[in-house]
């Protein structure tokens, strides 16, 4: 069995896959709050095996407004991304302990506010775009290096399904967006997940 753990992304990016699975996402839960709490939300250690496949997406809410909120405090930037990364996976490794397989998603690449607002209207709402499209576009670049890296180490599978859904200044194509800050075409990342999963077995 696959389960899926996650925020919003982890139901966008993952939906209609035809695999058997059990998505647990939750929506607005933070790559922080995971590596703080050191809980995953929506885990029970219980329901998995040795043959379960464990897929965990968060980080886009990190990368849109908690990252730039933390350097307007005067942490430093590299400091800020590599706790993040560090305690996510220290959470991941102490709470799944039965698994065939663990795959970290990659972080999806951002929105751009001016395209989003034009569309949506002003932001009002407690997760606000907080830097530029080029610094949260950084920021997410930065923090899928730290993810692949930590997976290295950890002999986890590192997932990056976005490279189609980038355009050349890093952030998401709107014309494959659900016309908010997800995937809204998400036929290229089922058909790698696909591709991965085959591989597993």
């Amino acid at each position: 069995m696959i389960y899926i753990f996650g925020d919003s992304h982890a139901k966008f990016s993952f939906k209609d896959l035809q695999q058997p699975h059990i998505n647990c996402y939750e929506v607005s839960i933070t790559m922080h709050r995971v590596g703080r709490d050191q809980i995953i939300p929506n885990f029970n250690n219980l329901c998995h095996d040795e043959n379960s496949i464990l897929i965990f997406s968060h980080g886009e809410v990190d990368c849109r407004c908690h990252i730039m909120r933390q350097i307007l405090l005067g942490r430093e930037e590299n400091e800020i991304m590599n706790e993040l990364v560090q305690n996510y996976f220290d959470a991941i490794r102490k709470n799944v302990t039965k698994y065939k397989a663990i795959i970290v998603t990659g972080i999806i690449p951002p929105a751009e506010k001016e395209e989003y607002e034009r569309i949506n209207g002003a932001i009002t709402h407690e997760f606000p775009f907080i830097g530029t499209n080029e610094e949260r576009a950084r920021f997410t670049e930065k923090m899928n290096y730290l993810i692949k890296d930590h997976c290295t180490g950890s002999q986890f599978h590192y997932f990056y399904p976005y490279t189609d859904y980038v355009r050349p200044n890093g952030c998401l194509k709107y014309e494959l967006s659900d016309r908010c800050v997800h995937i809204g075409d998400n036929s290229i990342v089922l058909y790698e997940l696909n591709k991965l999963l085959d591989s597993l077995n």
